[in-house]
């Protein structure tokens, strides 16, 4: 071999061990593809599942926390959740289908109560009155929607014991005198004077309002909207369960 041919050779090895360390350093060591994890994503997903929610809302400026804690009819293991209204209330009537749908998303260790809003003895007494008397019958499912629409809709104000009976017979087939002797009993009036108790202590000056544990209450003005208060409504109710777990 002539020394022309030993330099072509030589030349080609030594090209050949810069491609083999090229290849090496380009397919072995070469930094390995970052996954960007947004929100959406399932690894975001997934992640946030395991820790706590996030503070999403705050106290004194999406809800009001009660000084003295208002005594609760759920279990101890449980969360109570009032939704308070008031039939005359159209925000109240508005909120209502929202609250339907998000009640059926509760879990099972969430208490849901309903209670009728009233600050004297008024139409507001009145028809809370009326709501106990209903629940007292097995009616409340039955009717509710039905009471709202009939106060909202056809300005019909049930205004005493005579109208509602009048109405419950007329749209649902309930006998007048027996609408009337649950609505005039004792039962209802105990009832009514645990509720006022109640209210008091939520230190409401409206509704509607949602109001979690007996310490946490949910308002439209707070809330921004009355689509915001089911929300908010959620994010107590799993503050409650981790406040408890902690």
């Amino acid at each position: 071999m002539t020394k022309k041919m030993k330099g072509i050779a030589g030349i080609a090895v030594f090209l050949g061990i810069i491609l083999v360390a090229a290849g090496y350093l380009f397919n072995g060591n070469s930094p390995k593809k970052t996954t960007i994890v947004s929100q959406s994503s399932p690894v975001a997903q997934n992640a946030t599942s395991q820790t706590q929610p996030l503070q999403r809302f705050q106290a004194g400026q999406d809800y009001r926390v009660l000084e003295n804690q208002v005594s609760t009819d759920a279990k101890p293991e449980n969360v109570e959740v009032v939704s308070v209204f008031w039939y005359g209330c159209p925000h109240c009537y508005a909120l209502e289908p929202k609250i339907e749908q998000w009640q059926k998303t509760l879990s099972s260790n969430v208490e849901f109560i309903r209670t009728p809003g009233f600050f004297g003895p008024n139409l507001w007494q009145t028809h809370a009155r009326l709501y106990y008397t209903v629940r007292n019958m097995g009616l409340e499912e039955k009717v509710h929607a039905g009471i709202f629409s009939e106060i909202q809709n056809r300005r019909n104000p049930l205004k005493d014991g005579e109208q509602m009976a009048g109405f419950m017979n007329r749209e649902f087939g309930i006998e007048p005198k027996t609408f009337t002797s649950e609505f005039n009993a004792f039962g209802v009036s105990q009832q009514l004077q645990k509720a006022f108790s109640k209210l008091k202590g939520y230190k409401l000056t409206g509704v509607p309002a949602i109001i979690i544990d007996g310490r946490y209450v949910v308002e439209p003005g707070l809330a921004g909207s009355l689509n915001n208060m089911p929300v908010i409504a959620d994010f107590l109710i799993r503050k409650v369960k981790q406040d408890r777990k902690g």
